[in-house]
C-alpha cells in the first residue's frame, strides 16, 4: 500500500538531509514534532492559497492559477524585478519590501510567491502575518517558534535556532502597515534581530505606503505599480477564462478603452476596483467619477443582483433575517466604525455576534443573529468567512462603510471622530490609512479637511522653530521623534552605514500621508547621507564610549537630542536640512491651496442657492 505525501512532506524530503543533519546531536522526537509543525503549517497555508477566493469569486473557492495576474513591481530607479520566476528571484534578492496601495494586487502577489516557492521546492516559505503580533505575548522570534512547533518545543529554543539559520527558509511578513504604532518600534526592532540571526534565508515584507517600511535599509524597496493599458484588457480577460457570459468581455473593454485617457485612470488601473467595475458593470455599466461610488455599486449590486457575475441569469438569496438593504447598510457601517477603531480588520465568531447583537438592539431591528451573520456572509455575501475567520473581501470596503457613517454625523460627532478616534486609529494602524481618508475627503470632504487634514497640518507647523537652522532640525525631529541608527561594520567610524530611519508622529503621518508625502522622504538620498557620515565621529566615539565593551553594532542619532556641532553639520551636508525645508514649504502650499478650494466651493454654492 503506497502512501501519498502531502505538499508540506513533498517539499521537506527535499530538504530533510539538510534539516536532520543535526540529528546526531539533537533527539530524534524533537526533530520528528519539528518536521511535522512545518508540514502542517505548508499543508494549511497550501489550501488556502491554491483555492482561493477573490473579489469578483466570493461565493466558491477558484483555483489560483485561473485568475492571477501578474502585477509589476519597480524601485526607485524604475528598474522591475522578475516576481514570475522565483528561483531567480531568491538568487537576486534575499531581502524585498513590497509596498502597494490598498487593492494593488499585493496580497495575491504573496499568495503566488507563496505556491511558487512550494511547487518549485526552492525554499520552505512561513506566512507571519504581523498584525497578529499586536495582540501577541511575547517577541516575533517566539511566535515564529510558537506556531512552527506548535508549543512542543518552547524549552529548546536554540535548537529551533539551529534549524532555521540554515537558508533553507522564506519569511514572508505580511502587512506591516497593520502593526499599532505603540508596538511598532518593538516589533520593528524585534524584526531586525530575527532577520540579523537568521540571515541566511529570504525574507519579503509587504506595507500599505506611509508606515515607514521604507526604513528597514537592509531590504530592497519595490513599489506595485498600476496596470496599464495593455494589462487592464488582459485581466479582464483572465476574469472572463472561465466564464459562460463572455459577450461581457467586449462591453468592459469598450467602456475601459474609451475612458483610459481621463480621470478614471486610476480605479481602471487598480486590480481591486477593476474587479469591483467587472462585478457591478451588468448594473452599472457607467464607471463613476468618485471611489465612494465605486464602493456603493458593489454593494447594491451584492444586495439586488449577487449573482449577476458568477451565475446565468439572475436571482436573490433567501435573506432569513428579512431586512432591507437599508438595514444591512447601517448595520455594516456601525460594525465598520466599531471594528476599524479597535485595530480590528479579521474577526473571530466571538467579536463579529457580540458586536451584531449590541448593533441590532441599539437600531432596533428584529431578527435572530445567526440568521443575521447568514445573510452577511451568504446571502449578499458581504463578509467571507474563511475558516473560523471573519473579514470583509478587502478591508478597502470596511473603509468606506466606515468614511459613510461618519459623514452622516452632526459637527460635534465629526469634530470628536476626526481628533480622538483618529489618533486612536493612527495608533492602530501605524500608517497606511489613505484610502480611509481619501473617502472621508469625498464623502465629507469640508469639515474632513477643516477638522483633521488643515487642523493638524497647522498645528505641526505652529510647532516648528524657525529661530534659525538648527532650531527647525530640532524641532522638525522632536515632533517625529526622528532617529537615525547607524550599522558598524567595523571599530572604525568609516565604516558605520545607515541601517534604519525610524519616525513615530502618529497624528503628524495622517497628514503628510493625505499630501502624498513621507516623513522619511528628507533620507532620500542615502549615497550621499552615507558619505558624511564621517563627520560625525567624535559623536559616535563617545556613543563607543557609554558602551562598557566596544560590542555595539548600531548607534541610533534622535537629532531633538544629539544635533551638536557635527550632528548639525551632517544634516547640512548630506542635504537633510534642504529636505526639511523643502517639506515644510510644501506642507503650507498644500494646506493654502485646500483652504482656498473651500472658499471657493462655499461661493459656488451660495451663488447657486441665491438663483
Amino acid at each position: 500500500m503506497t502512501t501519498t505525501l502531502t505538499i508540506g512532506a513533498q517539499l521537506l524530503s527535499v530538504f530533510k538531509d539538510g534539516i536532520t543533519k543535526y540529528g546526531i546531536r539533537i533527539k530524534d522526537d524533537f526533530i520528528q514534532i519539528f518536521l511535522n509543525g512545518i508540514s502542517d503549517y505548508i499543508d494549511n497555508y497550501y489550501d488556502r492559497y491554491y483555492k482561493t477566493k477573490t473579489f469578483i469569486y466570493r461565493d466558491e473557492k477558484v483555483n489560483f492559477y485561473d485568475i492571477y495576474y501578474p502585477v509589476t513591481i519597480k524601485n526607485t530607479k524604475n528598474e522591475a524585478v522578475n516576481i514570475i520566476d522565483i528561483i531567480a528571484l531568491f538568487e537576486k534578492i534575499r531581502f524585498l519590501t513590497i509596498i502597494g496601495t490598498a487593492g494593488s494586487g499585493k496580497s495575491m502577489l504573496m499568495k503566488y510567491i507563496f505556491l511558487e516557492t512550494v511547487k518549485t521546492h526552492s525554499k520552505i516559505p512561513i506566512v507571519v502575518e504581523l498584525r497578529n503580533l499586536n495582540d501577541f505575548d511575547g517577541t516575533i522570534t517566539d511566535y515564529i517558534y510558537k506556531i512552527l512547533t506548535k508549543n512542543k518545543l518552547a524549552a529548546n529554543e536554540k535548537i529551533i535556532e539551529q534549524l532555521l539559520s540554515e537558508g533553507k527558509y522564506l519569511f514572508l511578513f505580511d502587512g506591516y502597515d497593520e502593526i499599532y504604532s505603540t508596538s511598532k518600534d518593538k516589533i520593528t526592532n524585534e524584526l531586525e534581530e530575527f532577520i540579523d540571526n537568521f540571515n541566511m534565508n529570504c525574507f519579503i515584507l509587504t506595507s500599505r505606503p506611509g508606515a515607514n517600511a521604507e526604513s528597514l535599509q537592509r531590504f530592497d524597496n519595490f513599489y506595485v505599480q498600476p496596470l496599464d493599458t495593455k494589462q487592464i484588457n488582459e485581466f479582464v480577460h483572465l476574469q472572463f477564462k472561465n466564464h459562460d457570459n463572455l459577450e461581457s468581455v467586449g462591453k468592459i473593454i469598450s467602456v475601459i478603452n474609451k475612458e483610459k485617457d481621463n480621470e478614471y485612470t486610476e480605479y481602471l488601473s487598480n486590480p481591486l476596483l477593476l474587479s469591483m467595475f467587472i462585478f457591478t458593470f451588468n448594473s452599472y455599466p457607467e464607471l463613476p467619477r468618485s471611489k465612494s461610488k465605486f464602493y456603493w455599486n458593489v454593494f447594491d449590486t451584492l444586495c439586488t443582483k449577487h449573482d449577476a457575475f458568477t451565475k446565468k441569469g439572475f436571482w436573490l438569496h433567501e435573506r432569513k433575517s428579512k431586512l432591507l438593504n437599508e438595514d444591512f447598510e447601517k448595520i455594516l457601517q456601525w460594525f465598520s466604525y466599531i471594528s476599524i477603531f479597535s485595530g480590528k480588520y479579521n474577526f473571530d465568531q466571538a467579536f463579529l455576534k457580540s458586536n451584531l447583537i449590541l448593533i441590532k438592539d441599539k437600531l432596533k431591528l428584529i431578527c435572530s443573529i445567526d440568521d443575521l451573520v447568514y445573510d452577511l456572509t451568504v446571502s449578499i455575501s458581504i463578509l467571507i468567512q474563511d475558516g473560523t475567520e471573519f473579514t470583509f473581501p478587502h478591508k478597502s470596503l470596511q473603509e468606506y462603510f466606515t468614511a459613510l457613517l461618519i459623514s452622516n454625523l452632526n459637527r460635534n460627532q465629526k469634530e470628536e471622530i476626526y481628533t480622538k478616534k483618529f489618533e486612536k486609529l493612527n495608533s492602530n494602524t501605524n500608517g497606511g490609512n489613505a484610502n480611509l481618508y481619501k473617502l472621508c475627503s469625498e464623502l465629507d470632504r469640508d469639515i474632513f479637511l477643516k477638522d483633521f487634514i488643515i487642523k493638524n497640518g497647522k498645528i505641526f507647523l505652529s510647532e516648528i522653530d524657525y529661530k534659525n537652522d538648527r532650531s527647525i532640525v530640532v524641532s522638525y525631529s522632536k515632533l517625529l521623534d526622528l532617529s537615525l541608527t547607524f550599522y558598524r561594520k567595523q571599530e572604525d567610524v568609516s565604516n558605520f552605514s545607515l541601517a534604519m530611519i525610524t519616525y513615530k508622529g502618529i497624528y503628524i503621518a495622517s497628514f503628510f500621508n493625505y499630501f502624498q508625502l513621507n516623513p522619511i522622504d528628507i533620507f532620500d538620498d542615502i549615497p550621499k547621507i552615507e558619505k558624511h557620515i564621517h563627520l560625525m565621529k567624535e559623536t559616535f566615539s563617545k556613543y563607543n564610549e557609554k558602551s562598557e565593551k566596544f560590542e555595539l553594532k548600531t548607534l541610533t542619532i534622535r537629532f531633538c537630542e544629539d544635533c551638536n556641532d557635527e550632528v548639525f553639520e551632517f544634516a547640512i551636508k548630506s542635504g537633510i536640512l534642504t529636505s526639511i525645508k523643502d517639506t515644510l514649504r510644501t506642507i503650507e502650499s498644500n494646506i493654502n491651496e485646500l483652504e482656498s478650494q473651500i472658499i471657493s466651493d462655499s461661493e459656488s454654492t451660495e451663488e447657486l442657492l441665491s438663483i
